[in-house]
């Protein structure tokens, strides 16, 4: 299944593409052609989708739930003797928060 980016369907070509297409069947080279003119206009991979990309595989390599995790903190709860600190959660939280805004303005840039 395909996925949107940024609202653009990749499975839908540009007008430009579609004039290539066209262009290059015109001049009698059929769809070969066609393929062979749109392969050389190059694809270029930003640095923020590389760095996406790498974060999508390292999570993939993790494992979806930590059953032990779950387990202790549990029993934690149970007993009673679970702690929230909220100075450490506050602190993970801002600095979600500042790589989130750093993510976004090296996507903006690219």
């Amino acid at each position: 299944m395909a996925s949107k980016i940024n609202g653009v369907d990749p499975l839908v070509p540009k007008p430009s593409e579609v004039g290539a297409a066209r262009g290059a069947r015109a001049a009698g080279h059929g769809d070969a052609g066609a393929r062979a003119q749109a392969g050389t206009a190059g694809i270029q991979i930003t640095e923020g989708a590389r760095q996406l990309a790498a974060l999508e595989a390292t999570i993939r390599r993790l494992p979806q739930v930590d059953e032990a995790r779950v387990a202790r903190i549990r029993k934690a709860i149970e007993d009673g003797s679970y702690t929230v600190d909220a100075e450490a959660t506050a602190t993970k939280l801002m600095v979600f928060e500042h790589d989130l805004e750093s993510l976004a303005r090296s996507v903006a840039r690219d």
